[in-house]
């Protein structure tokens, strides 16, 4: 299954900064929570491309989900995702806010749960992906898998 969604403008604007290397298999996962009256589950495998200057972010799925394809959640982490490359980050005080990153996505693994998982985590999977990119860049090591327990109180 293919999906593409372009950034909003469908082109970068002159703050947007481009990544200067391809980050492979960044790996997020919100663990279930048993037990809960919220759903809290979801993961996913995404890889980090650069693309020409003035291009715009782009997310492209390049994958089968499991246990089978859900629009709704692909659109959530498509979302989560984009809106973080544009540095806009979200209510959280921990979100990551500056210059647009100008990046090819592809996601090559989701997982998700009939019951235990939503749209908010994947949301929120999706931000946490772009961060570790990024720090994969600063940093200039390999992706570490992010584990988390996604809250939505």
């Amino acid at each position: 299954m293919e999906h593409i969604e372009d950034a909003a403008t469908g082109h970068a604007d002159s703050r947007t900064v481009g990544l200067p290397r391809p980050v492979r298999g960044v790996k997020v996962y919100s663990r279930q929570t048993l037990g809960a009256c919220w759903p809290t589950y979801g993961r996913a495998e995404l890889d980090f491309e650069p693309v020409p200057e003035g291009t715009a972010s782009s997310c492209e799925f390049a994958c089968s989900a499991l246990p089978e394809p859900d629009d709704e959640l692909e659109e959530a982490l498509v979302q989560g995702v984009m809106r973080e490359l544009a540095g806009e980050g979200s209510n959280s005080p921990e979100a990551r806010r500056g210059n647009s990153v100008g990046v090819r996505v592809i996601v090559r693994a989701l997982w998700w749960h009939p019951a235990d998982s939503c749209e908010g985590v994947f949301v929120r999977l999706g931000a946490l992906a772009v961060r570790e990119a990024l720090q994969c860049v600063a940093e200039d090591r390999e992706p570490q898998e992010i584990v988390t327990r996604v809250s939505l109180l």
